[in-house]
């Protein structure tokens, strides 16, 4: 079947009358249902002004001479409909659909500003309050992030911000910007101690600035949308990313819906933020760590971490 390009209309094909005249239909799309042949004719308008009944009247004709049912007859405009050529196509079958996303003189597709934001998550501060043990006390609050540890002494600080990074890496700590509060109670009966934390997730936002483009094809009968397609294309990243801190939900909502098409996606640090370093250490920051240690020098996160976020994914390389 060949497709060619037609002025004013977005594509067209020849097939035969039954009379062998040569007729013009702008989509012609042909499949084997139950190994029955089935034909569907689509007429494509891409005129200024609505279609009236004329157009709607052509592509019976043309179907009705090319031996297509009319019910399998599609009408496709670029602005829309007339009254009483909706009336005339909904008689004999006919859908009407529209196409949207074409630009103000209807020669191409409209290009919109868009914008791809990528959003590190992590989190820069937690504290830790340790109760005794109370009666009735650790039943589970649905206000809080619950959690259990099986130790029965009263939990150290090194333990807990282990505990903290494992609630974030297994997705327990949700992906919100924010404060959260987490209770920590012990799995053995014999242990006399509650946890309650708080700890606040941060988000690094870097933006990437693109185009897209949006196709809709709208059943004006029904008023749905049919098929929608979206092509969008961003940036190519050339050097580092700018981050800049996000504090709340709000923000990032902000930032996030400046353009009409924004993607986000969200990317959890694997390491929490400590004033001595990404936890848990990595073994070149343990290192640093315990030589400032050996010569009674206090540890800092500036001393044994670079402001580099990539740091935070090496904790797992080992010197060789």
């Amino acid at each position: 079947m060949p497709i060619t390009p037609k002025r004013g209309s977005l594509f067209h094909a020849e097939t035969h009358s039954k009379t062998k005249r040569r007729r013009e239909i702008d989509v012609l799309i042909t499949a084997n249902v139950a190994g029955y042949p089935v034909r569907f004719g689509f007429g494509c308008k891409n005129e200024a002004k609505a279609l009236g009944t004329a157009a709607v009247d052509g592509l019976i004709r043309i179907l009705e001479e090319v031996g297509i049912p009319v019910q399998q007859g599609i009408l496709v405009s670029a602005n829309g409909y007339t009254t009483d050529a909706q009336d005339a196509a909904k008689s004999r079958g006919i859908r009407t659909l529209v196409f949207e996303g074409l630009s103000a003189d209807r020669l191409k597709q409209e290009i919109s500003a868009a914008m791809q934001s990528m959003v590190f998550l992590l989190i820069t501060q937690t504290s830790f309050s340790v109760f005794p043990y109370v009666e009735g006390g650790f039943d589970d609050n649905p206000q809080f992030i619950n959690a259990a540890l099986d130790l029965t002494d009263e939990p150290s600080g090194l333990q807990l911000l282990s505990c903290m990074a494992w609630l974030w890496m297994k997705g327990a700590i949700p992906s919100i910007i924010g404060e959260h509060i987490i209770s920590l109670k012990p799995e053995r009966e014999e242990a006399m101690w509650h946890v309650m934390a708080t700890t606040t997730v941060t988000g690094l936002i870097a933006s990437i600035p693109g185009t897209f483009s949006q196709s809709v094809l709208r059943n004006v009968e029904a008023g749905q949308v049919e098929r929608l397609h979206i092509a969008a294309k961003f940036d190519e990243i050339k050097g580092p990313l700018t981050l800049e801190p996000v504090t709340s939900e709000e923000a990032l909502s902000a930032i996030a819906h400046k353009e009409l098409m924004s993607l986000v996606t969200r990317v959890r640090v694997p390491r929490l933020v400590t004033d001595f370093g990404y936890w848990p250490l990595s073994e070149e920051a343990m290192q640093k760590a315990k030589a400032l240690f050996d010569v009674g020098k206090p540890v800092t996160f500036e001393d044994i971490e670079t402001s580099n976020l990539a740091d935070a994914w090496r904790f797992g390389e080992r010197r060789k």
